[in-house]
């Protein structure tokens, strides 16, 4: 078992069940459950990861530390005791860097083995729509292909969030059931609560009030997060201008949706609106505008996301580009 391991990428159901996997190793190797530790970086300072780290386990055989948000050590002085960590690491105990993104501080990278560096891609349409079709016959149940293209469609594009909707869909039908896009429709569309994708949908075909009710409903949500929300936004926004150059470049428009797995009639709707509403160029300002937005939404925390996020729709459905985006100052 490698003792430090780095994962990143946008698949986080693959990256979870490598993070499972390896636990379960830990247990068998050592004969009996780990010390477990969850750490953030934005809360945890490498110097506190390091004293845990380094200081034996009293109540186990081992320990294994996860390590979320390890992208953001940018600090040298930190980077480099992490390497040296990595280099020369605690007997039974695991450590793993994950990252936001695709990796970590070159630094700490190249202290670790390359096989112990995994970045989980997303899977294409046709990865997923097996994962589909693997997960419900398992259950005993079967789906036709369009019913598999509208879960692609309705649902995050990873297995993480997958598995949570077909295991739901599994507990109201029958083994030997076969799904149809009816089904998806009646369980997965109209039950499902709003979030960044639903949002995106109004803010393509309806006012800029709509649209910030729908922020509303979605930030009084317990699990709402402003980045995680602006992520699903700027994903949506990035398959728009995809399927804007691939206009440009000549592609018949159900063409060029079909190859970014667009095909519902609903969701082919909602791009023919929204293309519309932003051409090609606004819609690249509205990705830099959106990139703009994570940065400051990551800088000031919770206090602010909700504006930022306003000022965003705004700019998106108002200006058609970046507005000015000061943070309220509080008065003493």
């Amino acid at each position: 078992m490698d003792p430090v391991l780095i994962v990143g990428g946008p698949e986080t159901g693959r990256l979870n069940d490598f993070i499972r996997q390896s636990r379960q190793r830990c247990t068998k190797e050592w004969g009996e459950e780990p010390e477990e530790h969850r750490l953030y970086a934005q809360d945890t300072p490498v110097t506190r990861l390091l004293d845990l780290l380094m200081n034996g386990s009293l109540f186990s055989a081992g320990k294994f530390v996860q390590y979320l948000g390890a992208d953001q050590v940018k600090v040298k002085e930190d980077a480099r005791a992490l390497a040296a960590y990595a280099r020369n690491p605690a007997e039974r105990t695991v450590l793993v860097l994950v990252s936001d993104g695709l990796g970590v501080d070159k630094l700490i990278e190249d202290a670790v083995p390359k096989d112990a560096r995994k970045v989980f891609w997303e899977l294409s349409a046709a990865e997923m729509g097996r994962w589909i079709r693997d997960y419900f016959s398992s259950q005993g149940l079967g789906a036709d292909e369009e019913a598999i293209e509208a879960l692609l469609e309705l649902v995050d594009n990873n297995t993480e969030t997958l598995r949570t909707e077909c295991s739901r869909l599994s507990l109201f039908f029958p083994r030997g059931a076969r799904l149809t896009e009816a089904d998806i429709e009646e369980y997965v569309a109209h039950n499902r609560a709003e979030d960044a994708f639903s949002l995106f949908d109004r803010m393509a075909t309806g006012s800029f009030e709509q649209s910030l009710d729908v922020l509303a409903a979605i930030m009084a949500g317990k699990e709402s997060s402003g980045v995680g929300l602006l992520a699903g936004l700027l994903w949506c926004f990035r398959r728009l201008s995809s399927l804007h150059d691939s206009l440009a470049a000549g592609s018949p428009y159900e063409q060029a949706a079909r190859n970014l797995r667009i095909t519902r009639r609903s969701t082919l709707a909602v791009h023919e609106q929204a293309r519309r509403r932003w051409p090609r160029e606004v819609c690249s300002r509205l990705v830099a505008f959106g990139v703009e937005t994570d940065v400051r939404l990551r800088a000031s925390g919770q206090v602010h996301e909700r504006v930022l996020l306003e000022l965003f729709i705004y700019g998106c459905m108002v200006t058609k580009g970046p507005v000015a985006m000061e943070t309220p100052r509080t008065k003493y």
